[in-house]
């Protein structure tokens, strides 16, 4: 999958390369992910963890700079993912972080030309773990871990699949040369996360002690973003 991620940013940069709009900008995103698993008669030890996993809500934030080559917006940001279990159980709460590689494949429609843009938007991101931290609800501890220490970090990282629309407002800010090139950008997927290396031993332990093998998880969610860019490239005119 990895392989595949970065094949399709690789190809997507050389279809670019003749792209009539070029822009770049930062903005931040925030998120609300849930679990979904397959309901079955579990042993007491699997049931008390799939449902923790299922009353657990996770919360995604970043920021991130984007780079629009018309088609494709390529981004490359910190991503940090706060966990919170809302049942009864005494349970640790976590907060993960990420370096994120991302990008978005888009098909602007022009509702006005230099006001407004509309696209629909498929995109595609790899979230690397850097760090990581458990806080033990019942006596406070705090367990921190970073990307050095695990045996494995590449267990944790997150590769997601993300489906929406997004516009862009052009900024008409009178006389200035920016005139119409500064612009906000906002932007709302739902997101389906593949399952961590992690996750994916965790299934298969599961589905190797029931008698018909049967058992998946998978968590998705919305995710908002918000930024300001400027376009510096545009249908063949030099902006600077």
């Amino acid at each position: 999958m990895k392989k595949l991620f970065f094949s399709i940013v690789f190809g997507s940069a050389v279809f670019c390369a003749n792209a009539l709009d070029f822009s770049a900008g930062i903005g931040g995103s925030i998120g609300y992910i849930f679990l979904t698993a397959t309901d079955i008669v579990l042993l007491e030890t699997d049931r008390r963890k799939i449902n923790i996993l299922k009353n657990t809500r996770f919360t995604p934030w970043g920021f991130y700079a984007f780079f629009d080559v018309q088609y494709i917006e390529f981004n490359l940001g910190f991503k940090s993912v706060l966990s919170k279990y809302s049942g009864n159980e005494p349970i640790h709460e976590s907060e993960y972080n990420f370096l994120n590689l991302g990008f978005k494949i888009k098909y602007p429609f022009i509702i006005d030309e230099d006001v407004i843009e509309i696209y629909p938007l498929i995109g595609l991101n790899y979230s690397i773990f850097v760090s990581g931290r458990s806080t033990d609800t019942p006596d406070g501890q705090v367990e921190s871990s970073g990307r050095g220490v695990l045996s494995s970090p590449n267990l944790y990282d997150i590769i997601s699949l993300n489906f929406g629309a997004g516009t862009d407002f052009f900024v008409n800010i009178g006389d200035f040369y920016i005139s119409g090139d500064l612009y906000i950008r906002l932007q709302f997927t739902y997101e389906f996360q593949f399952n961590t290396e992690i996750e994916k031993e965790m299934v298969n332990s599961i589905k190797s002690r029931l008698p018909e093998g049967k058992f998946s998880m998978f968590k998705s969610g919305p995710i908002a973003y918000l930024a300001v860019g400027f376009r510096f490239y545009s249908s063949n005119r030099l902006i600077f």
